[in-house]
């Protein structure tokens, strides 16, 4: 503050002060709120309390002061939370405002250390919650499509450091078949001597895998690895050549494909990306290394 005074339009300020010219210490006071000068506001503050004639011709300098105190409050200042209390409390140059008067106190008395911080009871113990099920991870779920099984989920969480995942997807076919046939044949057929054709061909996929993330970016962008268990089941549908029929009176059957359909290991690689709620993830895997299937996923972050 003795630096402050010390100031050239501060010293010329505190004499016309001392020869009572009000007007003229207004000007050299007012040269410092270009720099927020602390000592030439509380002057000017001085000369709107005790010259009342003078409030008019003064609106401008006090709506600066306010400005300057504002902002050196918010950024820490105790002489400038000192005054703001008083600007708000008294009205100077501003409308009063108690409810923010007792608050500038208390972050005064806070600074100065004769007002304890008293924390909010609600905030106590209170951890920000990062997901519907846990605040000390996230969780998430999409709907997940690839072109052999549409339908499907995946839900997992992830920590800062590692997650886990689960997924299912089925393509819902249901069929029916009257036959079991080879990649060229149809045993049961053939013992009858009826003459046939293979035609459309059909699958019954479904799957379900688990596996880990692993962040490269944080709560960003994630690296998958898994495996689980697929099932493909592979029909072709039977027409009859000619006027023929078969003894149920269809012209068509299908038959399940013992040679192409298979089960076991599956594994899959791929990758999550979360940006704000939503949740975008790919990848590939494969059931038994006899296919390689995509697939991609929407949904959101919990």
């Amino acid at each position: 503050m003795y630096a402050q005074s010390s100031r050239s339009y501060n010293i010329q300020g505190n004499q016309a002060m001392q020869n009572k010219d009000y007007q003229i210490a207004r000007s050299w006071f007012s040269e410092g709120l270009v720099s927020c000068d602390i000592y030439s506001i509380e002057n000017l503050v001085k000369i709107w309390k005790e010259q009342l004639s003078m409030r008019e011709s003064m609106q401008l300098p006090m709506q600066m002061s306010f400005d300057c105190l504002k902002s050196e409050a918010e950024a820490g200042n105790p002489d400038a939370m000192s005054l703001l209390r008083d600007f708000y409390g008294e009205g100077i140059g501003i409308e009063k405002d108690s409810t923010k008067a007792n608050h500038w106190h208390r972050e005064y008395g806070i600074s100065q250390g004769f007002i304890q911080e008293i924390p909010d009871e609600s905030s106590l113990n209170k951890v920000p919650r990062k997901s519907l099920l846990s605040n000390r991870f996230s969780s998430f779920l999409t709907y997940t499509y690839s072109p052999t099984m549409p339908f499907g989920f995946t839900a997992g969480i992830y920590f800062d450091k590692i997650g886990g995942y689960v997924s299912g997807r089925n393509n819902f076919q249901s069929i029916d078949a009257a036959f079991e046939c080879n990649n060229t044949r149809v045993p049961a057929i053939e013992i009858g001597n009826l003459p046939y054709e293979f035609n459309r061909e059909n699958w019954h996929s479904q799957m379900i895998t688990g596996g880990l993330l692993y962040p490269v970016v944080k709560n960003r962008l994630f690296l998958s690895v898994g495996g689980g268990y697929g099932k493909r089941d592979y029909y072709r549908e039977i027409r009859v050549a000619g006027n023929n029929n078969f003894s149920t009176g269809n012209i068509s059957e299908w038959c399940y494909n013992m040679e192409a359909s298979y089960k076991g290991l599956t594994l899959e690689a791929g990758s999550m990306f979360i940006w704000k709620k939503l949740t975008v993830l790919g990848g590939v895997n494969s059931t038994r290394f006899k296919d390689l299937d995509v697939y991609i996923g929407l949904g959101l972050t919990f």
